[in-house]
């Protein structure tokens, strides 16, 4: 837990920097991520931190709201930042997320932690905070048109797009396929990251930025220099989706 905590925390940090130097109006820049704007994808985040925080200490009341609202439970946090100004958001998301990685670093890595799909164990609960800020992050970036820093973090995403794997297929209402896939990735250090069977037939090979933005739907694998080889491995880079809900629509190739 400390391990993961820490890169989370440095994820959550770097984003900060960025956020930081940015001017009011630069909050209200739409980002790739259709209709929401630079405040509204961290409010979402700081939100969800908050729900985190409740379901660390065995709240369940978002996940009652959630069921009663349905999808649109998405944009509560959204609409809550929406009537902040800038430096109250960050502020928000600040104090939001120093309390839910303390509460994180204090589990048990084997928890049990009740989530929107599934429950999830208390490790992989902080890594998908880590996915999910790096997502978002992502979005910001892109409004502001200020590239991004990648990092050897991005081993943490890209292992969840891997163990979401079945679930990128039956979100998609597809049956999940015993076919392996191979994913040979390099790290921006140039440590080379993998998961899957050596000799698989159906590989994915690349940066590991680049297989990360695809899982996390914030860019088309046609608009990357990932090598993808094989029919199965090239159906899981259409629907790759390394967080819950229903099936996302991704990104549209802009080449």
């Amino acid at each position: 837990m400390k391990e993961i905590v820490a890169d989370l925390k440095a994820e959550q940090e770097s984003l900060d920097g960025l956020l930081a130097t940015l001017k009011d109006e630069q909050w209200d820049l739409p980002t790739p991520a259709i209709p929401w704007t630079v405040k509204d994808s961290v409010s979402h985040i700081a939100y969800i931190d908050d729900v985190a925080i409740a379901t660390s200490k065995g709240d369940n009341s978002y996940f009652e709201l959630a069921f009663k609202v349905g999808f649109t439970f998405n944009e509560v946090g959204v609409e809550q930042g929406r009537a902040m100004k800038p430096s109250q958001v960050l502020a928000w998301w600040r104090k939001s997320r120093e309390v839910m990685d303390d509460a994180l670093a204090k589990l048990d890595p084997k928890a049990r932690l009740p989530w929107f799909a599934l429950p999830m164990g208390a490790r992989a609960f902080a890594t998908a905070r880590l996915m999910e800020t790096w997502a978002h992050g992502m979005d910001c970036y892109d409004a502001v048109k200020v590239k991004p820093v990648y990092t050897d973090r991005l081993r943490h995403v890209a292992y969840l797009a891997c163990q979401a794997r079945p679930y990128a297929y039956q979100v998609h209402g597809l049956g999940v396929p015993e076919i392996p896939i191979r994913v040979e990735v390099t790290l921006p250090s140039g440590a080379l990251w993998t998961n899957g069977p050596e000799g698989a037939d159906n590989t994915i090979k690349g940066t590991a930025a680049d297989f990360c933005l695809v899982a996390v739907q914030r860019r088309h694998w046609k608009d990357t220099k990932l090598q993808i080889s094989g029919s199965e491995a090239l159906r899981f880079m259409e629907i790759a989706q390394t967080y819950a809900g229903p099936a996302g629509t991704g990104r549209q190739p802009l080449k």
